[in-house]
């Protein structure tokens, strides 16, 4: 009986100030679980409490009992992105050579930003929360974990503390920024019909570079663009390895 009494669903009041349902469902965890789904696809400063509320069924007021303020939520959706980019390298990355360990880091790092434009706009844009996170008690900080964790791959294949920082460092900005071009479709491919358009009006006397490459331009797929960045800093690496 006290059960049936416990989940009955009140027929009409506002939600509780707690953000708890009658059910106990509307949680911190569920409140970080759908602002960080909202975030694959929306940018972080998009995200508001008004929203998730909204989503939710609950007053604004009971996110902020949750959660906090702003800051709070866009730390809590990216410590999350974090943790599931660490355990992912952690699943992937396998005990071959320092080079193909570094290389798998970096589609990783290009995928999981691709797959969340949030997390890759706010990392790429902004400074607070960019690594390392804002965390209750009892809670890890897994953009201090994924650092330390990127930070080994590099020690372990034999590079001193300088060259981890900057080589992560420039790593992190290449798939970054491959990754947010891909986001905001700006591979050229994607507008191949406008450029090839453009390559077949263009005067070849007045502009002789498009009419030698814009063709091929149009053809470019970020994937292969990502590459070939990738295997030049890889070389690059190898060439100052200790």
């Amino acid at each position: 009986m006290t059960e049936q009494v416990k989940s009955k669903r009140r027929s009409r009041g506002r939600p509780r100030s707690t953000g708890d349902d009658d059910n106990g469902i509307v949680t911190r965890e569920a409140i970080i679980d759908l602002a960080y789904a909202e975030a694959r696809t929306t940018p972080l400063s998009s995200i508001s409490f008004v929203q998730l509320a909204k989503s939710l069924g609950v007053v604004p007021g009971s996110l902020h009992y949750h959660i906090g303020t702003k800051d709070d939520l866009n730390s809590a959706i990216l410590n999350r992105f974090y943790k599931g980019l660490l355990n992912r390298m952690v699943a992937e990355i396998s005990d071959g050579s320092w080079r193909d360990r570094i290389s798998s880091a970096g589609w990783i790092l290009l995928e999981s930003w691709r797959e969340h434009r949030g997390a890759a706009e706010h990392i790429q844009t902004r400074a607070k929360y960019r690594v390392f996170q804002k965390v209750k008690e009892g809670e890890r900080d897994y953009g201090a974990l994924f650092l330390d964790h990127v930070f080994t791959l590099f020690r372990e294949a034999g590079f001193t503390a300088h060259q981890t920082a900057l080589y992560y460092h420039t790593l992190a900005l290449h798939c970054l920024a491959s990754a947010n071009s891909d986001n905001r479709r700006l591979e050229p491919a994607e507008h191949g019909t406008f450029l090839k358009e453009r390559a077949a009006t263009s005067d070849a006397d007045s502009f002789p570079g498009l009419g030698y490459a814009l063709n091929d331009f149009a053809d470019i797929r970020a994937d292969e663009a990502f590459r070939l960045g990738l295997e030049a800093l890889l070389d690059r690496f190898a060439a100052e390895r200790s």
